[in-house]
């Protein structure tokens, strides 16, 4: 039966999620309403000395503030904005405690708040954290900004607008928990757009990522340069990319490094089944290449790897 035991114990830790702490730190600590700065303080002293690998925090954005009772702990869980001011500090407050304890070794773990905002019977005024004004009858919370037509009250269809079954799916996905008022998370829009600036998005970030990744572990090779702001290098026989920083078009044949054929330019567009919606390059059977490209680009540069041969 020991022997068992260890087995199931032995299987049940190797069978665990990667804690995502630094090697050798696998505890995490829940430091439940303490300020940032107490926080810090705490990595610094006990915790990174320790071996502590990280630290659950209590909600850092702005939240309703309740007084009856007077401020209890789940104010912290009624959000009127994103905006990082609660009683455990500021958001100058916050980096701090992120930079001072990452510095020991102790990763920040926070508390999200993404579902709801504050309950229904929240009133409308400033009684929030970072003074935001809000109307939680009207479901205005403007700091964000959300309005009525950013919740769910539509499709839920219970006489209190409550979850009053939890054995119904659609009651516990549209209706409010305990009066919170539920987010239609399901909207395009607090995703990328309406304000929300998603670089990684772009159809180039997106391509260069894919171009890292089809490089990797090629060693760099084929540079060239004109003595300034044109500069080009190859990854081997895998990739190769070339920039134009200067005020002026570029005309230049260069030697890739890639094998012969036509690629697809994944800056000025992306390769679509056996077409290019950008410029396309190519490398002739001496693994050199024509490369125009004007100043006035919007990206002035080009990439092709052996994953956009068309």
């Amino acid at each position: 039966m020991k022997l068992l035991l260890l087995l199931v114990a032995v299987g049940l830790c190797s069978a665990q999620f990667n804690p995502n702490t630094r090697a050798g730190r696998t505890s995490i600590v829940h430091l439940f309403e303490w300020r940032w700065d107490d926080i810090a303080a705490e990595c610094e002293r006990y915790l990174g000395p320790n071996g502590f690998g990280g630290v659950q925090i209590s909600p850092p954005n702005e939240n309703i503030v309740l007084s009856n009772p007077w401020r209890p702990w789940y104010e912290r869980y009624q959000p009127i904005s994103y905006k990082l001011c609660t009683r455990s500090g500021n958001e100058q407050q916050f980096r701090s405690m992120v930079t001072r304890c990452n510095n020991v070794g102790v990763y920040i773990y926070v508390d999200a708040i993404i579902n709801h905002m504050c309950g229904s019977g929240g009133g409308a005024g400033t009684h929030s954290t970072c003074g935001s004004y809000f109307n939680a009858g009207s479901k205005d919370f403007s700091a964000v900004p959300y309005s009525s037509l950013d919740f769910n009250d539509g499709k839920c269809y219970t006489g209190s607008g409550e979850i009053e079954n939890y054995g119904d799916a659609n009651q516990v996905r549209n209706c409010r928990l305990v009066g919170l008022l539920d987010l239609a998370l399901e909207k395009d829009y607090s995703t990328c757009g309406n304000g929300w600036v998603c670089e990684h998005r772009w159809r180039q970030i997106k391509n260069m990522v894919i171009f890292r990744n089809v490089v990797d572990g090629q060693p760099f090779s084929n540079w060239w340069d004109n003595g300034s702001n044109q500069v080009a290098f190859g990854r081997g026989n895998r990739g190769f990319i070339i920039f134009n920083n200067e005020d002026r078009y570029m005309d230049v044949t260069l030697n890739t490094g890639l094998p012969a054929g036509t690629y697809c330019d994944v800056i000025s567009g992306q390769k679509e089944g056996t077409r290019c919606t950008g410029r396309q390059i190519t490398v002739g059977s001496n693994g050199s290449a024509r490369f125009q490209i004007s100043n006035t680009d919007d990206d002035p540069f080009a990439a092709i790897h052996v994953n956009s041969k068309l």
